[in-house]
């Protein structure tokens, strides 16, 4: 078992990802992650593997290359190895469209040949309201919309494409019912934010008086609680 890095080191990591992605540093965002890691943004879309050669950089090329993306950021919380965070995401598009994007983070790190390196980063985000951004009627979000599309599919492939629009459909109504009825049951709340992604659910909550996270397992058919995990040491 790894010891537990300086709490400083984790997080100068965490928060180096947003600065190469501001100042467009492929090979410095590259850098961060460990050789073996995966990428889940959002989750529910197929995963970005460090075991298909290349894939980390086509992501990049596919959704942060064309645009400039701005975070915003609310809390931090860590737990060892592991920093969520709950954030705002400005993403201005080519065609100068912005989307806003509200999402929980959680990066999982590790220590390679000495070095700490991010092993796991999912984003929990729900696609169907950021994608009805696009939907409105003017030319500029129009084109913003058909040119995305035909981006991801030319830069991703079809399948990985068709996988992150199919990501609209989740836990949903049904997942986020279930955390927030075992939160009122352990008398936790209130809930600030809430986020249905893949088979997850993501909450800000407050703890004794405090701002925390909650990142919780659901069965994709019962909606069961398979895992709930809330992190209350804040940044």
């Amino acid at each position: 078992m790894q010891t537990p890095p300086h709490r400083a080191e984790v997080i100068a990591l965490v928060r180096s990802s947003p600065t190469f992605v501001a100042a467009h540093d492929k090979e410095g965002w590259l850098g961060i992650f460990g050789a073996q890691h995966v990428v889940e943004d959002p989750v529910g879309a197929l995963p970005v593997r460090s075991e298909d050669r290349g894939a980390l950089a086509t992501f990049w090329d596919a959704f942060i290359a064309p645009n400039d993306v701005e975070f915003r950021v609310v809390h931090d919380w860590i737990d060892g190895f592991d920093v969520v965070r709950d954030v705002t995401i400005v993403t201005t598009l080519p065609t100068g469209v912005q989307v806003s994007t509200p999402p929980h983070l959680i990066y999982q790190t590790g220590y390679q040949d000495g070095e700490l390196k991010v092993r796991r980063m999912a984003a929990h985000w729900e696609t169907a309201p950021v994608l009805a951004q696009l939907a409105r009627p003017t030319r500029a979000h129009l084109g913003a919309a058909a040119g995305q599309g035909v981006h991801l599919v030319r830069t991703l492939g079809a399948v990985p494409a068709i996988r992150f629009f199919a990501t609209v459909r989740s836990v949903g109504r049904r997942g986020k019912k279930a955390v927030l009825d075992h939160l009122t049951e352990q008398g936790i709340g209130p809930v600030s934010k809430i986020i249905a992604s893949g088979n997850c659910v993501t909450a800000s909550i407050t703890v004794d008086g405090a701002p925390a996270a909650v990142i919780a397992r659901v069965a994709p058919r019962s909606r069961d609680l398979v895992d709930v995990r809330i992190y209350t040491d804040l940044v």
